[in-house]
C-alpha cells in the first residue's frame, strides 16, 4: 500500500469493532437491535403463512387504469424523499462542526436523539393517525424551524 493509505482488511476491522459508547448506551442498542429482528423475523412468519394459506391482507396491487396514476404519485414522493434525505445529510456534516465548535460531546448527543426517537416514536405515532399526517407534518416542520434558528445561538440564558 502507499504511504498514508490502509488496507481493505484494516477498514473492515475497524468497521466490524464494537463502537466505544458506554455500557448502558452499547446494551441499549443490542436490546434494540434484538428487539427489531425479532419483530422483522416474526412479520416474515405471519407473512409468508399468509400467503401459502391463501389468505388476502385486504392490500391489491394498482394495474390497469389506476398504475399509471400511482406510478406518478410515487414519482413524486420519492422525489421529495430523496430531496429531504440529502438535505438531512448535507445538514449533518454542519451540525458536526458546530457542536464540535460548542464543545458538545456529539456521540452522547446524537445518542439520546436517536434513542428519543426510538422510544416516542410508538405514542407519538397514536397521536399522528388521530390528528392527520398533514398537520403531523406541519407541527414537525415548524418545530425543526424553530430548532434550527436556535442553533444559531451559543447561549440561552435561563
Amino acid at each position: 500500500w502507499h504511504a498514508g493509505q490502509t488496507s481493505p482488511a484494516t477498514k473492515v476491522n475497524t468497521m466490524l469493532s464494537l463502537p466505544d459508547w458506554p455500557a448502558w448506551a452499547l446494551n441499549t442498542f443490542i436490546g434494540l437491535a434484538a428487539f427489531t429482528s425479532c419483530i422483522g423475523l416474526l412479520q416474515m412468519v405471519r407473512d409468508s403463512r399468509d400467503q401459502t394459506a391463501g389468505n388476502s391482507s385486504g392490500e391489491e396491487k394498482p394495474s390497469g387504469s389506476t398504475l399509471p396514476a400511482f406510478r406518478a404519485f410515487q414519482r413524486q414522493y420519492l422525489t421529495v424523499y430523496a430531496i429531504i434525505m440529502m438535505a438531512d445529510w448535507f445538514q449533518g456534516t454542519n451540525m458536526y462542526t458546530l457542536y464540535m465548535s460548542y464543545g458538545v460531546n456529539i456521540s452522547a448527543l446524537f445518542l439520546t436523539g436517536f434513542l428519543s426517537g426510538a422510544i416516542f416514536a410508538g405514542p407519538i405515532g397514536i397521536y399522528i393517525d388521530k390528528y392527520g399526517r398533514r398537520l403531523s407534518c406541519i407541527v414537525y416542520l415548524v418545530l425543526e424551524i424553530i430548532i434550527n434558528i436556535c442553533e444559531h445561538f451559543n447561549n440561552f440564558p435561563v
